[in-house]
């Protein structure tokens, strides 16, 4: 009995939001992955909708992601925590030091990878040079992005999170645009080295190229869904309760 009712309790919808679907079941996130579902800058979307777009049969991918759950001893090691539950202040610091300060140590630890293999392969492998353009056309789209956040928006989401000084719609309007162009460049990349197979790979240091790639991929996915789909939401929450009468103080005595 105790089984059945763990079961139900289990039962996923395929109406829920991506993002919702990985706020509350971290270990989905594996299994979105390789169905190429967008839960980052598509986390508005269902799962019925995302499954629509892929082609793919709903019903089997709730029953997979129902699985996942009764078997956490075959996941990969997920972060516990539920950052929905976090300060906006605790949540941008989690950014900047879990996911920024990782950026600008892979971004450049990547571009060299690539230099050397377009050097070494490029002469007869052009689609390397299609590959080095869209990584360093991301890299300088990204930096900026990070100081943005880091020098205008993350102080003023911890300002409205402490005094209610609401924060621009049009920023956060960026940012999500901003997401969108890295989603972009994100799914060029994976076109361009064929899914990152290593099966396709010319040498040692273009299978770590290919790595470093897919590894760059999902801690993009994972810091985007952080930011569209917790921060950002929240950020729009408080805003519009500062933006109220009775928050400003206008409502009747």
């Amino acid at each position: 009995m105790q089984i059945v009712e763990r079961r139900l309790m289990n039962r996923i919808d395929a109406n829920i939001t991506l993002g919702r679907l990985v706020n509350e079941r971290p270990a989905s996130v594996s299994l979105l992955e390789r169905l190429r579902l967008d839960y980052c800058c598509g986390g508005a979307q269902t799962l019925a909708e995302a499954c629509a777009r892929r082609g793919l049969d709903q019903h089997t991918v709730c029953a997979v992601l129902e699985a996942l759950e009764e078997t956490p001893a075959q996941l990969p090691e997920l972060e516990e925590f539920d950052w929905r539950r976090a300060s906006l202040g605790e949540l941008c610091d989690h950014i900047v030091e879990r996911h920024h300060e990782g950026l600008r140590r892979e971004l450049p630890r990547i571009e060299e990878l690539l230099r050397t293999v377009v050097r070494v392969h490029g002469p007869g492998h052009a689609g390397l040079h299609d590959l080095q353009r869209t990584f360093v056309g991301m890299s300088e789209e990204l930096l900026p992005h990070l100081e943005l956040e880091e020098r205008v928006f993350f102080p003023a989401a911890r300002k409205l999170e402490v005094d209610g000084a609401v924060v621009d719609e049009p920023l956060l309007q960026k940012h999500e645009h901003d997401h969108e162009h890295v989603g972009d460049s994100l799914t060029a990349l994976r076109e361009l080295t064929s899914d990152y197979r290593a099966d396709r790979a010319l040498c040692g240091t273009h299978r770590a190229l290919l790595d470093a790639l897919r590894s760059l991929e999902q801690d993009l996915h994972q810091h985007i869904h952080e930011e569209n789909n917790v921060l950002l939401p929240r950020v729009r929450a408080l805003n519009a309760m500062a933006s109220t009468p009775t928050a400003n103080g206008g409502g009747e005595p």
